[in-house]
């Protein structure tokens, strides 16, 4: 009985925290909207953006190609090779992620803020100047197709996409 009211009062003590949270709509200079959350005691950034567009956009017998265009995002950019890249990101302390998922393209980076625009502004290589090098293209490839391989045999993946069929059709 008191670990019912201990984790109750817990959960009651979160509320106010939650609700000090200031969420604030932000537009950009080109017109993009997006959601600003700030917290100046914590000397972190942390970046989401959604592109509209996922996996579900892949050309016929062209499966994949928007999963290897994230996985390769990172493999370089600029004058950067992916080593090179890598090194820059680390020296930084940030982190970057991008995947897909059928309706989108998701990238999210993390860095210290003291970093901020050097950070954005490796980010912002990345998204627009990607290499594509031919050594990165046939790695990342490999491990698109060995993921396919995977889901074609995950109960997870395969009911899922039954589900999505049978539930929005083609």
């Amino acid at each position: 009985m008191k670990q019912i009211f201990g984790a109750l009062a817990l959960v009651l003590m979160a509320f106010p925290a939650w609700a000090e949270i200031k969420i604030q709509q932000v537009t950009s200079p080109g017109g993009i909207k997006a959601w600003l959350v700030e917290e100046h005691g914590i000397p972190f950034t942390a970046l989401e953006i959604r592109f509209l567009g996922g996996t579900s956009l892949d050309r016929p017998g062209k499966r994949g190609e928007v999963n290897l265009m994230t996985g390769l995002i990172e493999e370089g950019a600029g004058d950067l090779d992916s080593q090179r890249f890598a090194a820059a990101r680390d020296e930084l302390a940030a982190q970057f992620h991008f995947s897909s998922d059928l309706d989108g393209v998701g990238v999210s980076a993390q860095f210290l803020t003291e970093n901020r625009d050097k950070a954005v502004d490796l980010l912002h290589t990345a998204l627009t100047k990607p290499r594509f090098d031919v050594d990165a293209v046939e790695r990342v490839r490999q491990q698109v197709l060995a993921g396919l391989a995977s889901d074609a045999k995950d109960p997870d993946a395969i009911g899922g996409k039954i589900l999505r069929a049978r539930a929005y059709g083609d």
